[in-house]
């Protein structure tokens, strides 16, 4: 699988959508996965089929997509606070949720309430 380091500067990289969903490298999705992969295209949404229909991950608007990152053994989707790698070998999807760190106001409440200012 990726490694923290990398997925935090894919993070960073793409802080932002393309201008427009045309710059996005969807083709990507359908040369390099699997034939049985589970990926479709609905209109204007992406639609993961082996992911449960009841997930946020199911159908994703393609307006949300940031980037289409191609790795060695996988496909990255990268949306704003998650990234959806899809495999090449045999089409299983995973997501990485990224790790929310303190506002500003918490790590000020921690300071005056003499708690140490951790993520948690």
């Amino acid at each position: 699988m990726i490694q923290k380091k990398v997925i935090d500067a894919i993070y960073k990289k793409f802080k932002h959508r393309p201008d427009s969903p045309d710059e996005l490298d969807i083709p990507l999705l359908f040369e390099k996965l699997p034939e049985n992969a589970p990926v479709e295209i609905d209109g204007d949404e992406l639609v993961l089929t082996m992911v449960d229909s009841s997930s946020p991950f199911h159908r994703i608007p393609i307006s949300h997509i940031h980037a289409i990152i191609d790795f060695d053994e996988v496909v990255a989707i990268v949306l704003h606070s998650s990234i959806v790698f899809i495999s090449k070998d045999d089409g299983s999807v995973s997501v990485h949720l990224k790790e929310i760190g303190l506002s500003l106001l918490d790590r000020v409440r921690a300071v005056f309430s003499g708690e140490p200012a951790v993520k948690g």
